[in-house]
């Protein structure tokens, strides 16, 4: 639970996901919120500004049977739940993305290469999941916009991601980036339009996606996403492991994140713009209190990744099976005021 009484960014889309998938501060129920307006700032009834979205895209290439189309499917989907635009299939960054899974399976050190990809640049701070060495076997380019330009990518931004499928499938590999913090942030960046994917069939089924933009898709000015969504079914129980680690006091070598966290439960608004809280509780239905929880925001970020639209509530105990779970939020959006509550059943 967090609440202002008890005292109590954009993530990178370059962060390294561990194990099969993809997992802030440690904060107590008993944390304050930082200090800000009491009332709106901005007008009782502003003028709504339309968003751009892609509401639809063309049917994918993709084999329908495959895991590419798969995990594609699935991010589409949860755009869909978060009330943000689709993504439009591009060979060209499928392409980068190929060549970039490439480079990974031929010099990954635990399949006898030279690269320990658990590690990070020391120039960048960055992991070298996403970082090439020119003198090493299938080397496109050094970061993922250098890889999308030789693969004839004419975008103005390109972002990756790295998952993990563990043989089970593009959809369940796209489920462990959606189960974490910083990597679900960045799946939900609001003005990418296209995407590319590339899944192995190596034992550990490794993922690369690359998300790129021509132009800029927006939403509407009074946009606020959720997720999980209301009415939302099938959710599992806790984070995934993700690194850089969002929960310093958590190790992400043991059983801590299937036992000291539940699924990440977000809330979002326009880029750019400032999200504060009020109050963020999860109550188990049929419980009158609401779970203890860590908030994460922008200014407790441990790694500073999230951007300011952007706060995450994460229990500090796994959800329970087949159970509905109620979530209220109220705040401010540059100091307009919002409210939102909502529920989800967990798998």
């Amino acid at each position: 639970m967090y609440n202002s009484e008890s005292r109590s960014l954009l993530a990178s889309m370059v962060i390294l996901v561990l194990a099969t998938g993809c997992g802030g501060n440690g904060g107590n129920t008993a944390m304050t919120a930082p200090a800000g307006p009491t009332t709106p700032t901005t007008p009782a009834n502003p003028v709504v500004t339309p968003g751009d979205t892609q509401t639809s895209v063309p049917a994918l290439t993709y084999t329908a049977t495959s895991q590419e189309y798969a995990f594609v499917t699935a991010l589409n989907d949860f755009r869909s739940k978060v009330g943000l635009g689709l993504l439009a299939q591009n060979i060209k960054l499928d392409t980068a993305s190929t060549s970039h899974l490439s480079y990974l399976l031929a010099n990954d050190v635990n399949n006898g290469g030279t690269v320990n990809f658990n590690s990070f640049d020391p120039a960048t701070g960055r992991s070298m999941l996403h970082i090439e060495n020119s003198v090493l076997a299938k080397f496109t380019g050094v970061q993922e916009g250098d890889r999308a330009k030789f693969a004839g990518y004419d975008g103005s931004y390109t972002g990756e991601e790295v998952t993990f499928g563990g043989n089970q499938g593009g959809a369940a590999a796209f489920a462990t980036l959606a189960q974490t913090v910083y990597h679900r942030a960045g799946l939900m960046l609001q003005n990418v339009r296209e995407i590319g994917v590339a899944v192995g069939t190596d034992k550990s089924q490794t993922v690369v996606m690359e998300m790129g933009l021509k132009t800029n898709q927006s939403v509407a000015s009074d946009y606020v996403g959720v997720y999980p969504a209301n009415g939302q079914t099938g959710v599992a129980l806790h984070a995934y492991v993700e690194a850089p680690n969002p929960f310093p006091d958590l190790s992400t070598a043991n059983d801590d994140f299937p036992t000291k966290t539940s699924y990440p439960i977000s809330v979002s608004v326009v880029t750019g713009n400032t999200i504060a809280v009020t109050t963020f509780t999860v109550t188990e239905s049929g419980q009158a209190a609401p779970m203890d929880a860590r908030l994460m925001i922008r200014s407790n970020d441990p790694n500073a990744y999230l951007a300011s639209n952007v706060a995450f509530l994460i229990a500090k105990a796994p959800f329970k099976s087949g159970i509905t779970y109620n979530v209220r939020f109220a705040g401010t959006n540059n100091g307009a005021a919002i409210t939102k509550e909502w529920s989800f059943t967990t798998r």
